[in-house]
């Protein structure tokens, strides 16, 4: 199930080592919507926290079997992926134009990567690779994530609008 809290971008906590953290992915680099192809985290900061209002999209998954994990992932990546696409259009449509959504880990939209996206209109940056410390953020709104990760996977997204 997916859940939804209202924030003020303005309290949006930023630090670089939540973006430095990407590195220790397997897919950095080879992700047109993942560091190092991205925009740094202070223009992050700096446009992220300059909208007026913003939903955080996140859902806990209880992982059964550690051999699944990687499937889990997927599937709840993309269904936080898919929401932020509606949110984003729905919003579009009640006559909001500046809107950003940033997805849950790295986008899985297609099998291999290209360069240029061949997606952009669906291809969604991450979160964290943003330099929002997702943990942090969380944290600030009683969802406690652990690592490493064994009993539950979260995902969390964001949606910024004016």
């Amino acid at each position: 199930m997916i859940e939804e809290i209202i924030i003020k971008p303005i309290h949006l906590p930023f630090d670089a080592k939540a973006r430095e953290a990407c590195k220790s992915c397997k897919r950095y680099g080879f992700k047109a919507t993942c560091p190092p192809h991205v925009d740094s985290v202070k223009h992050y900061a700096d446009t992220l926290r300059g909208y007026s209002k913003a939903r955080i999209y996140y859902s806990k998954t209880k992982i059964d079997n550690p051999e699944n994990w990687e499937k889990i992932g997927k599937e709840t990546s993309l269904e936080i992926h898919n929401k932020l696409i509606e949110v984003r259009d729905e919003l579009y449509k009640l006559g909001y134009y500046f809107v950003s959504i940033f997805g849950a880990g790295s986008c899985k939209l297609c099998k291999e990567c290209s360069f240029p996206c061949r997606q952009p209109q669906s291809a969604i940056v991450p979160l964290e690779a943003t330099g929002v410390n997702v943990v942090e953020l969380m944290k600030k709104h009683n969802v406690i994530i652990k690592f490493p990760v064994e009993e539950y996977i979260y995902r969390i997204g964001m949606v910024l609008y004016d």
